[in-house]
């Protein structure tokens, strides 16, 4: 019963990953690869571009960093309260607290899903707006 759980909350959490990969992927097919040629001075336009930059993927990989903490703290969580249905007295309340343990399972997992796509369309939101714009 808790295995399903756990299996489907951690297919759901490798496609949201493989899915953020393959994305950086293609947005890094899109940069112009480096030329063989002697490449000029960069200038202040460039400079400027790629400060803003470090700041998106520092920013992003923040928020990362806080949604994992947040997932892990979820985890425990669960875990405590997979071990709190052992305390059950009778069929009824045994069947309560699994029932509380599934709301509680899929309401953080609805929860990290939504603050990823939140996540992903700033960071996509920033990202294009770098790009539109000229420095």
């Amino acid at each position: 019963m808790f295995d399903q759980v756990f299996e489907n909350l951690q297919k759901a959490t490798e496609s949201s990953i493989k899915m953020q990969q393959d994305l950086f992927k293609n947005w890094m097919a899109a940069f112009p690869q480096a030329p063989t040629a002697a490449v000029p001075a960069p200038t202040d336009a460039i400079e400027l571009w790629r400060h803003k930059w470090e700041e998106l993927m520092a920013d992003s990989l923040k928020r990362q960093k806080e949604l994992v903490d947040k997932n892990y703290d979820a985890a425990t969580k669960a875990l405590e309260s997979i071990f709190a249905v052992e305390d059950a007295k009778s069929p009824q309340d045994y069947q309560q607290k699994v029932t509380e343990l599934y709301r509680q399972s899929f309401e953080s997992l609805r929860q990290l899903s939504e603050a990823q796509m939140r996540d992903f369309k700033t960071a996509t939101e920033k990202w294009l707006e770098l790009m539109s714009v000229p420095s």
